[in-house]
């Protein structure tokens, strides 16, 4: 119910899209994204950060979600997104599973923003399906990898952090802000 009102409310425009984005992180990723030719963002949710990226670039915004249903089969997130971002010209809604939609992409990618499944599994998954898709000198952000206050607790996407990426030879973390790890691939595969 809280979702569907929330959903009216945005319609009515007494609501905007939701987001799980701070302030600092989104501009440390806008910082990142200017200019880029392809972006892709793993987890669109309403839209808010889709929007904020394609907005500093003339390239492309490729957004991937699957768009759950809610109780009512409808996603409410994906009715919210589509119609936020309904004038831009440079994003494009990949709707499905992150490593269905990553084994058919076939472009390489100037940005990743990876924000979507943060289970362990989830993120590897990810990550083995779209960082051989990243450029060499391409940037990488992952989102909820360092605990914040407001975290209510732990996440797969710190503990693949944590343990996977610090062990990582091809990227180097360049940044950090709140939750919000940015990093620069090095080396192509």
């Amino acid at each position: 119910m809280k979702t569907l009102l929330h959903t009216l409310k945005y319609f009515a425009s007494l609501d905007g899209p939701d987001t799980q984005v701070s302030q600092a992180e989104l501009d440390m990723v806008l910082r990142y994204a200017g200019g880029k030719q392809v972006i892709v963002e793993i987890g669109c949710y309403e839209g808010s950060t889709t929007k904020a990226l394609a907005s500093v670039t003339l390239g492309q915004v490729f957004t991937v979600d699957i768009f759950f249903p809610g109780r009512l089969g409808i996603s409410y997130g994906e009715l919210i997104a589509r119609h936020y971002c309904r004038r831009l010209s440079n994003v494009m809604f990949l709707k499905g599973a992150s490593a269905a939609v990553g084994g058919a992409f076939s472009q390489l990618v100037d940005l990743l923003f990876i924000d979507a499944d943060h289970s362990y599994q989830g993120v590897v998954q990810d990550w083995k399906t779209w960082f051989p898709k990243v450029k060499p000198g391409g940037i990488i952000a992952l989102h909820d990898c360092v605990q914040t206050p407001a975290m209510p607790g732990r996440k797969g996407s710190m503990e693949f952090y944590e343990c996977d990426i610090k062990a990582m030879r091809d990227v180097k973390e360049i940044a950090a802000v709140d939750s919000l790890v940015v990093l620069r691939k090095l080396t192509a595969e």
